[in-house]
């Protein structure tokens, strides 16, 4: 199980260093070109719903796909009836959510309004028509999600992991050579033919494991009805969660110009280390959810080993990734996008609000982890509580802290109830799965959260005698193995077996 998680892993993080490095690059031009000006935040505000509905839809269906495809694992008959149901799913769901993107189109200037009443109306009108512009993504979303997990289950996850760089071709293509005459809607436009170009990769990835399309809407069987009772739960869990994301644009709209862009640069910052991060969590689900599924031909030690392999890997990347973004924020930024438009107004800002992101992102992988895992074992309901619990408290918070603190609130009512909530799920499902308590999820994380403070110290003290960020960095960064070892997290024996584990033949 080691053997097989770490091969995975490193392929979905080699696909996803390479796309990041492009998002990188087209964070850097975009700040360049863009900045924290107006413009910029209508885009941001005008693309949050339909990310909204592509996260709240699309990982519904997504799991659905997932387990359908688990289900269907075998002879060639036991497949042909999977595709038949894969494809069922992937219409009502195009259907669906083109219904979805028609309305967004249809009451764009009024959701606009409604969301952001502090805009001016020039900045409004740019709004609602940058609304239209990128409507189309909420259907690619849903045909991106069923390719997903068709590839996942199927073991590939190269391609998937390869999805920011695909995306971010047209998308950097239209912004260079047509912001000049179309200005922000060049972004709009690029971005959905990257979503475009995403599906159509995919889809051709997809057909090469045996994916075989057809027009079934196959509504009434055993497999759809089994999908749709998963997959509603996951809508309204997911759902709440995305309440934080609109409620936090809605109150950055009424701060000072370039609020909305400065978080919105600050979370595209984090999702470089959250997207290596989650790569785990995509490579154990599939696995996870495949052995829940043969429990009953004795693979509970199968289950036990799988669940503390993601554990430990998720605990001991995550939290220097959340240590380091905490204390290289400002050179980080400085030296990204620190051009152009980009004046140090905006180096300030975003910084101040990677700082507070930068907590939330053990928080996140966590409570992320434990969803995915109650979804393996069939209940995608256990989470909707402690999603509830916390988008109301993320907006409590927003309510009391945004007055006093501006934009770095939003951030800050994010890390803490994002804390919460993650602490919540976690003592509810130890009671429902009882695999969780034996893997020492607790544990692990605060030995990885020492070992990420030994690393801090190491940094900080390096910092004082070389005067070099770039060297401290690498000292602290050469700090964190044996800062591992010594907290008993991972063992010499592990480390020295390491290569031999990965090189060892497939069995």
């Amino acid at each position: 199980m080691y053997r097989k998680l770490f091969k995975n892993c490193g392929t979905i993080s080699a696909g996803l260093i390479v796309s990041r490095v492009s998002g990188l690059l087209k964070i850097m031009i975009v700040a360049a070109i863009f900045g924290t000006a107006d413009s910029m935040d209508a885009f941001l505000l005008a693309i949050a719903l339909p990310v909204a509905a592509v996260t709240v839809f699309g990982d519904g269906i997504y799991v659905a796909t997932v387990k359908l495809m688990s289900r269907h694992k075998g002879g060639n008959s036991e497949m042909a009836g999977g595709w038949r149901e894969v494809s069922a799913l992937g219409n009502f769901s195009v259907l669906a959510m083109m219904i979805l993107a028609s309305l967004y189109w249809i009451f764009a200037p009024q959701i606009m309004r409604l969301i952001a009443p502090g805009f001016s109306e020039d900045k409004f009108t740019q709004a609602w028509t940058l609304a239209r512009c990128v409507a189309p993504i909420i259907v690619l979303g849903a045909v991106q999600n069923v390719l997903r997990g068709i590839l996942h289950a199927n073991d590939r996850f190269a391609m998937p992991s390869l999805k920011i760089l695909l995306s971010n071709i047209p998308t950097l293509i239209a912004v260079i050579t047509l912001t000049g005459e179309f200005g922000i809607a060049s972004f709009a436009v690029g971005t959905v033919l990257g979503e475009f170009l995403v599906c159509l990769a995919w889809y051709i990835a997809a057909s090469r494991v045996g994916a075989h399309y057809s027009f079934s809407w196959a509504g009434g069987s055993r497999g759809i009805r089994e999908s749709v009772r998963l997959g509603i739960p996951i809508i309204l869990g997911v759902g709440t969660l995305q309440i934080i994301t609109i409620t936090d644009r809605a109150f950055a709209a009424g701060l000072p110009a370039g609020s909305i862009s400065a978080l919105g640069y600050a979370m595209l910052l984090l999702a470089v280390p959250l997207s290596l991060v989650r790569s785990v969590v995509d490579v154990g689900f599939p696995a996870i959810t495949a052995i829940v599924h043969k429990r009953a031909a004795g693979r509970n030690d199968e289950l036990k080993r799988a669940v503390r392999a993601c554990v430990k890997l998720l605990v001991v990347v995550v939290a220097p990734a959340a240590m380091m973004m905490l204390l290289w924020r400002k050179p980080v930024i400085t030296l990204l996008l620190a051009r152009g438009k980009f004046d140090a107004a905006a180096v300030e800002a975003t910084a101040s609000a990677l700082l507070f992101y930068s907590i939330a992102l053990v928080p996140t992988v966590v409570r992320h982890f434990l969803t995915r895992l109650s979804q393996s074992f069939g209940d995608s309901l256990a989470p909707l509580p402690s999603n509830l619990a916390f988008a109301a408290s993320n907006i409590a918070l927003n309510f009391l802290l945004v007055p006093m603190l501006g934009h770095s609130a939003i951030a800050l009512s994010l890390a803490l109830s994002a804390t919460a909530g993650a602490c919540m799920l976690y003592l509810q499902l130890r009671r429902k799965i009882p695999v969780l308590a034996e893997c020492g999820i607790e544990t692990e994380t605060l030995k990885a959260l020492t070992a990420a403070a030994m690393m801090a110290v190491a940094f900080v003290v390096s910092r004082m005698l070389l005067d070099s960020v770039i060297g401290a960095g690498c000292i602290a960064v050469a700090a964190y193995p044996p800062a591992l070892v010594a907290v008993r997290i991972v063992s010499i024996r592990r480390v020295l077996q390491l290569r031999t584990l990965l090189h060892a033949p497939s069995g």
